[in-house]
């Protein structure tokens, strides 16, 4: 009687099975090491998430701006605030996380005195990257990293290597950075300025 396929003892049937699996597998380890790699493993390319937008929310006139990272101006006041309180409101949208113009919970009152500010050139950047120099550039005030007083660009402040220096914390070298004509013109005032009296006296002796 012929059987339509062959046997043979356990044993030996385990043998030729491990045999036939090396070859096999030593066959595939060479192709694969000929292939190029991205043959092997194609790559997954990584999609990037688009950075959020960049805000200051605060109280117009107020120094209390914040950096906020959202979709839109409201949602970023809506960050600013703490989360609506849903009191005296008969409007309330739960779902939205607003009280209506109605509420007069404490988030929802201050929310309406915010104002946010778009501001692209800190798109993408690590909040705690921004610096009071680059506030500055962007119009806005900041406190001079030299002295920890109030400044602004209108009141003589300077972006320094990305600090805030006031106008009294300036140096030579440093109006020699923003303003070289402004730096000659301070070190001929000082050429110019007599000698102290005890100076003077030190000379003539």
């Amino acid at each position: 009687m012929t059987l339509p396929f062959e046997t043979c003892a356990p044993g030996r049937e385990r043998a030729g099975l491990s045999r036939r699996a090396l070859l096999l597998g030593t066959s595939a380890v060479a192709v694969a090491a000929a292939m190029p790699a991205a043959q092997i493993a194609p790559a997954v390319a990584k999609v990037a998430k688009p950075a959020l937008p960049t805000w200051i929310v605060g109280t117009p006139g107020e120094w209390d701006g914040e950096v906020i990272r959202a979709a839109t101006r409201e949602a970023a006041i809506r960050l600013r605030c703490e989360e609506c309180e849903f009191e005296d409101s008969p409007d309330a949208d739960p779902a939205s996380g607003e009280g209506g113009p109605e509420c007069e919970c404490e988030a929802c009152y201050e929310g309406r005195g915010y104002e946010a500010t778009r501001v692209a050139e800190w798109d993408g950047r690590p909040v705690d990257t921004i610096g009071g120099g680059d506030w500055l550039d962007v119009g806005r005030e900041a406190i001079c990293d030299r002295c920890n007083y109030e400044t602004s660009e209108d009141a003589g402040g300077h972006n320094i290597g990305g600090k805030a220096v006031c106008e009294d914390c300036m140096t030579l070298a440093d109006w020699d950075i923003v303003d070289p004509e402004r730096a000659a013109e301070l070190r001929a005032e000082q050429e110019d300025e007599p000698l102290p009296e005890s100076q003077n006296e030190g000379e003539a002796r």
